[in-house]
């Protein structure tokens, strides 16, 4: 009998001891998330309106700073008076403490190893609230498994937990108080028609870059902006919407920093920055800074005499540093069809005269002939759409050939005439040159169906466009 009840009583035997290990894990090793006193109760921890409270000083592992009551529902930072803070966030702050309730209180009475596993023998956060006679001081650890955070209040040796409303206030930096918008700028319509004098610069760039508002005309097709400097080309439509990108997030980019001494501008790349951006907006000139990138992928940024230091992602600041050709719009001429009166194109012993008549038919199209013979309109504007869409490869010299392999010249309703003269570089890319000035290379694939869509559009054939 004895020996068939072996088994079961040695089972039994591990059973308890288990159920011995399992208690002084959870009595004595393992933080008490789920044990102690009013296991799974809220407590109240503070009943208190706490709206005029004279100060609050938060210390954690990032700061340490007291923010001072200078008027009812007004608060500064002692040391920093005169610099705007949200007193939405400070009032919100002392709201959210003077009701604080704990999830539920963990252990009465913590030992001090319980004390180090909550993170409590030395706080990550501290906050004391002194509101005239009264004060209020609570200490932040580490999270439990459930997200919330262990807490000790002044007076009260117990250990409590606390969801993240307070805590996550209490363990950053000042600068979450203050309220800055480095640039006003919406990126909406307004602001995109009073902006101009765009300078883009900086110890990063090679060359500096100018903008200006381009005053297109009824006869020409382009982008809102054209780069005046160092070349004259319509600027990318592309690089006009990554500016207003940036500029539209700098308007609400983070607080950084509040020392803008020489010293911490030099530490942080803003006595000689990489970038610098600057623009009329309203007839007001604004310049900004851009200095080091952190490891974190943010770029600091400053307006000049401007009490705070930003920062915003570098991802929005690349188009800053981007190459000359990149702030090009990808079109070698901008006249619209409708402003010329004739073309004519010549090269690799051809020639072609394009007129085009002022009046048009009862179908809208104009009266359009070359070498004299009259051709379709709408075969015309896909000759022409060609000339339009010809793609820039790459900025570069015309190189010592000075023998036109090809050149086309319009002439305006107006009666002025702008010349397009291409050379050749290489078999691959031909210099481009209009009104005796140029910086581009083109593919002579390109220049060449100029003069091959020509004679298509004289023999009337389909000229395919290759988009």
């Amino acid at each position: 009998m004895i020996k068939r009840l072996r088994p079961l009583l040695i089972l039994a035997g591990c059973a308890v001891v288990l159920g011995i290990v399992l208690w002084v894990l959870v009595a004595f090793v393992l933080p008490k998330d789920e044990a102690g006193d009013e296991k799974g109760n809220s407590v109240v921890l503070m009943e208190v309106d706490l709206d005029e409270a004279d100060s609050i000083e938060i210390k954690n592992t990032f700061d340490e700073y007291t923010l001072v009551k200078e008027a009812i529902g007004s608060y500064y930072i002692e040391g920093k008076k005169g610099y705007n803070i949200s007193n939405d966030s400070v009032l919100n702050l002392l709201e959210n403490i003077g009701s604080l309730t704990a999830t539920k209180r963990v252990v009465g009475s913590p030992s001090a190893e319980q004390l180090e596993s909550y993170g409590l023998a030395d706080p990550y956060g501290t906050v004391k609230v002194v509101d005239g006679e009264d004060t209020y001081q609570f200490s932040f650890g580490t999270t439990s498994s459930s997200g919330n955070y262990y807490t000790r209040m002044e007076g009260d040796e117990a250990v409590y937990l606390v969801d993240t409303t307070v805590p996550d206030t209490v363990l950053l930096s000042r600068y979450q108080f203050y309220y800055d918008e480095m640039i006003d700028y919406t990126g909406e319509t307004e602001d995109l028609e009073g902006l101009t004098n765009i300078n883009i610069g900086g110890s990063k760039r090679e060359q500096e870059i100018k903008v200006e508002m381009n005053d297109l005309g009824d006869d020409e097709v382009g982008s809102s902006y054209v780069m005046v400097e160092p070349i004259y080309q319509s600027f990318s439509n592309t690089m006009q919407d990554s500016l207003n990108e940036l500029m539209t997030t700098l308007a609400t980019c983070a607080v950084v920093g509040d020392d803008t001494s020489a010293e911490k501008l030099k530490e942080l790349g803003l006595d000689d920055p990489q970038y610098i951006l600057s623009y009329i907006l309203d007839e007001k000139e604004v310049i900004i800074y851009f200095g080091n990138v952190t490891d974190s992928g943010n770029q600091y940024c400053y307006v000049p005499g401007d009490k705070f230091v930003h920062a915003v992602s570098a991802t929005y600041t690349a188009c800053l540093g981007e190459t000359l050709k990149s702030y090009c719009e990808d079109m070698i001429y901008t006249r619209a069809a409708d402003a010329l009166s004739g073309i004519k194109i010549s090269g690799s012993g051809k020639s072609y005269t394009i007129a085009i008549g002022d009046e048009t038919d009862d179908e809208g199209n104009f009266n359009v002939t070359i070498n004299n013979k009259r051709v379709d309109s709408e075969l015309f504007s896909d000759f022409y759409s060609h000339i339009l869409t010809i793609g820039i490869t790459d900025l570069g010299q015309k190189g010592e050939n000075n023998t036109p392999y090809l050149t086309v010249e319009f002439t305006l309703k107006s009666g002025v005439k702008e010349t397009m003269k291409f050379y050749s570089v290489s078999e691959l890319k031909c210099f481009c040159e209009l009104n005796g000035s140029g910086h581009f290379w083109v593919s002579t694939l390109n220049v060449d169906k100029i003069l091959e869509n020509a004679q298509k559009l004289y023999d009337g054939e389909v000229i395919s466009l290759e988009w």
